[in-house]
């Protein structure tokens, strides 16, 4: 008895696809057992039009549901809380052109019971299109697959490579070896699909399209207990040309695989002036959540004394800058779809955008994580790197359609901050600038934030210090020590002042020694006033070499993305610098400069932080490009 592996029409349904979790073990298959030869049909040529093995958008090989050689579907079988993957291999020829076949593979006959349960796969295309993708053993014992949903092509015929079918059924054995379903199993698309077809409503000629939104995911886990999906790192709702989802240049008409549940869908038509014509917009303020922004330490926010009087918060990253761009943009409103639905116009018409160009202004950002960089990385350090820029009239701006972040603006240009050729203001005498202060442009739980004076990071970041009691007490007297920021201890009638902070590198290879990979960042780990000298050692990969303050070096403290990120520190890299009124970034990986707000004698000062040293305070070039660490007080 060979019963038929049903795949009906996918259809505009709209009830929510949902299936219970599972917790089962995973093991591997046996080695040495009896193995039965399971055959099965699929989408036979006797069944109604609505079981055959393809998608009805169009008729023929324009169908994704086509077998094709090679063709496998997955059968994983639950018994005993176990779980075991046995792929059914297409039998060729296949039938009817491709809308029938039959699949053939083995299954241990130990497996074959009355308890176990059986879940058929179709998991698709990789996303290249080169093989059919599998199940395998990492899969099984994560519980699920991942689906990559980045890479969408738009084409129907591609849908087979981001999507996945599955059935359930039982399996019976027969005599001579072999077994079959019982009943009928039919198959289904865990996932939605929407057709779609965007114009300008001026008729400007589009020349790529971007996907985002809610619910718009880069990918998706299927649970192969369940068949749940669940989206995997979600778009977001921001023009992103880095991180939405890109159609191939020139298509407007397109199929898009969606994660079943609520999605608004946005199309970002970009057209030949996307970019240039909104250049000059000035940037957004912007509000971020203060739960997401800071460096926290034992569950609160870090605090780093900047005198003895102020405390203040590192937000977790340097800042940057996102550039301005124009769209032609159709905003969907938020709708909930159905696993195994089809949603458009009707047969193989699409949904009809109308969309209006939108220009979407820069604004200023944290860095998704403290090491994070928008500047290009060099195969050696010490490298300079000429930056893509553009003409508008007669001024000169980093260029928006080459890069999406810039984070090496010059101090005066908060409101033109990617313009490199003009900077129209002078400083007299000395004291601090709060007016173009860059945390005026980025707010944290409705707050400002700011950047430090040279004053406060002196502070912050003290020499090493050993001393008598005599020493100490003339210190005290004269207000110079404040204990917040070493930490103290007394040996041998001395007491040992050591910093809170220490030079370090990013380990990636993990043997404890840099190398030349550009990748494995240097920089300045800041520890915060109450975290105690054990946890900062225990910020490093390596505690055997750990040194702090002034006597640390780079090359003996290594530590881990992971470390860095849980660590409760500031992370400061060394990144580079944008020569004064140029396009050139100088010094990649050597110099970490960083702006201060304090100004002296019509220039604004920053810091330098290097392998070796720290200066506080260096001068300015007129219109230098520097990095910026924004702190909001206590």
């Amino acid at each position: 008895m060979k019963t038929k592996i049903l795949l009906p029409l996918i259809c505009m349904a709209i009830s929510i696809f949902t299936a219970s979790c599972s917790s089962d073990d995973i093991v591997s298959p046996e080695t040495k057992e009896q193995m039965l030869t399971l055959t099965v049909s699929a989408g036979t040529e006797d069944e109604a039009v609505a079981t055959r093995a393809e998608l009805v958008e169009a008729e023929g090989s324009k169908s994704p549901w086509k077998w094709e050689t090679g063709d496998k579907l997955m059968l994983v079988i639950t018994n005993a809380g176990q779980k075991t993957v046995w792929p059914l291999t297409l039998k060729s020829p296949a039938k009817r052109g491709g809308l029938s076949g039959e699949f053939e593979g083995q299954v241990p006959a130990n497996r074959i019971t009355n308890t176990s349960t059986y879940r058929f796969f179709y998991v698709g295309k990789t996303t290249n299109g080169s093989a059919d993708r599998t199940i395998s053993a990492s899969d099984l014992s994560a519980g699920n697959i991942n689906i990559d949903l980045s890479q969408q092509t738009g084409e129907l015929k591609d849908l087979k490579k981001n999507c996945v079918l599955m059935g359930t059924g039982n399996v019976v054995a027969t005599s001579g070896g072999k077994a079959v379903t019982d009943g009928s199993v039919i198959l289904k698309n865990l996932f939605a699909v929407a057709h779609f077809a965007i114009t300008a409503n001026d008729n400007t000629a589009i020349t790529k399209v971007g996907l985002r939104g809610k619910g718009v995911y880069a990918s998706a886990n299927v649970d192969l207990s369940t068949g749940t999906v669940t989206g995997v790192s979600e778009i977001g709702t921001e023009v992103d040309p880095e991180e939405n989802i890109f159609f191939p240049a020139g298509k407007t008409d397109f199929y898009v695989t969606f994660v079943p549940g609520t999605v608004a869908p946005a199309f970002d038509g970009y057209y030949a002036d996307s970019y240039t014509s909104v250049i000059t917009t000035t940037p957004e303020t912007r509000n971020y959540d203060a739960d997401k922004s800071f460096v926290y330490y034992n569950g609160q926010k870090a605090k780093f004394s900047v005198s003895a009087t102020q405390q203040v918060a590192f937000t977790n990253g340097n800042m940057q800058y996102v550039m301005p761009i124009a769209t032609y943009t159709s905003a969907m409103n938020a709708k909930t779809l159905s696993a195994n639905t089809l949603i458009r116009w009707k047969n193989s018409v699409p949904l009809k955008l109308k969309a209006n160009r939108t220009v979407h202004a820069g604004y200023y950002r944290l860095a998704p994580e403290q090491w994070k960089m928008a500047i290009p990385k060099q195969v050696k350090a010490g490298t300079n790197y000429d930056y893509a820029t553009i003409k508008i009239g007669n001024d000169t701006y980093i260029s928006p359609e080459k890069y999406r972040y810039f984070d090496t603006p010059s101090w005066g240009n908060m409101n033109n901050p990617t313009l490199i050729s003009k900077y129209n203001f002078r400083y007299d005498g000395e004291g601090v600038d709060t007016e173009n202060d860059f945390g005026n442009m980025l707010y944290v739980g409705s707050q400002k934030t700011r950047v430090l004076t040279t004053d406060e990071w002196g502070f912050l970041l003290p020499n090493n210090m050993t001393l008598t009691q005599n020493q100490k007490n003339q210190k005290e007297r004269n207000n110079e020590l404040n204990n917040e920021r070493f930490w103290v201890s007394y040996e041998n009638n001395r007491y040992y002042f050591t910093a809170r902070w220490a030079r370090c590198f990013i380990d990636e290879d993990g043997n404890k020694k840099r190398g030349t990979n550009p990748a494995e960042l240097r920089g300045y780990l800041i520890f915060p006033d109450d975290m105690t000298l054990d946890d900062a050692k225990n910020v490093f990969t390596d505690k055997t070499k750990v040194k702090f303050g002034n006597d640390s070096k780079l090359n003996d403290n290594p530590t881990s993305y992971e470390k860095l990120k849980n660590s409760g520190a500031v992370f400061i890299p060394l990144t580079a610098y944008r020569a004064a009124g140029t396009k050139t970034l100088v010094q990649w990986g050597n110099h970490g400069n960083y702006f201060a707000s304090s100004y002296r004698r019509q220039g604004i000062l920053h810091l330098k932080f290097t392998d070796t040293s720290f200066s506080n305070p260096e001068a300015s070039g007129w219109g230098q490009g520097c990095m910026s660490r924004l702190v909001q007080n206590y």
